[in-house]
Order: C-alpha cells, then structure tokens, then sequence
C-alpha cells in the first residue's frame, strides 16, 4: 500500500493544539501544513491543495467557517472539512453542516475518534475521485 502521502491543513491559531495534532497526523503517516488564521489557511489551500482541512471555528483573520464559504466560493468543493472547536455555542455543528463539513469535533476531543475520521474522509473523497 504505498500510495501517495495524504496531505493535511490543519488551520488552527493555537500553537498547543497545532503542534500535538500536526504530532499526531504525522506519526499516521500524513504530510501535516499548518497555518495560524483563517487568511494564511485559505492562501495555503489554495496554494497546495491539500486532501483534508483540520480547522478550527473561531481564529483571527478568518474563522473557519468563512473560510470554508470563500472555498467554496472559488470551486474547491472537494477538499474534505472536519472542524474543531472548543466553542460549546449552539447551532455550531448545524452551520458546519450546511457547508458541507465532513465532521465536527468539540474540544476536548478523542484522538483516535479524528483520526478515524480523517481516514473516513480520505477514503470516501478517494472512492468519489475514482467515480468521476
């Protein structure tokens, strides 16, 4: 199985949370790009096309949410989402819902709960490339 190495944004302005989930992604063999806001996230995005966004709901310069909206805006609907917040506020979930997230993780959050979701995404945006 010597595919090619996934490619992960994880965009995120906290450098804790950044460095233990690019620690973790990289030891399940993923190529981990971070950016600390919203704006140097979708410049990354756009840059390198990443296969998934790891990103946070509420940074500076962006939050999450309208950088997945500007995405979306400019065509690059098949990069999977799954957002991370430590924010309990409602309707969250419901809104990263309508912008197509493929997952929504409340911090704290299980490790190994992301991860298989990453995979999950991974996959299911392989199977849907492989369809087109």
């Amino acid at each position: 199985m010597n595919q090619t190495t996934k490619k992960i944004l994880v965009v995120e302005d906290d450098k804790r949370v950044t460095a233990a989930l690019a620690i973790r992604l990289e030891s399940a063999g993923y190529e981990v790009l971070t950016a600390p806001n919203g704006f140097e996230g979708l410049k990354l995005a756009l840059g390198e096309r990443p296969d998934l966004l790891l990103m946070d709901i509420w940074m500076p310069a962006g939050i999450g949410f309208s950088v997945a909206q500007r995405l979306q805006d400019l065509g690059l609907t098949g990069i999977p989402i799954i957002f991370i917040t430590g924010s309990k506020l409602a309707g969250l979930h419901d809104t990263a819902r309508k912008l197509g997230a493929t997952a929504f993780f409340e911090k704290p959050y299980d490790p190994e709960q992301l991860l298989a979701a990453i995979s999950q995404a991974l996959e299911s945006r392989t199977a849907t490339a492989g369809k087109s």
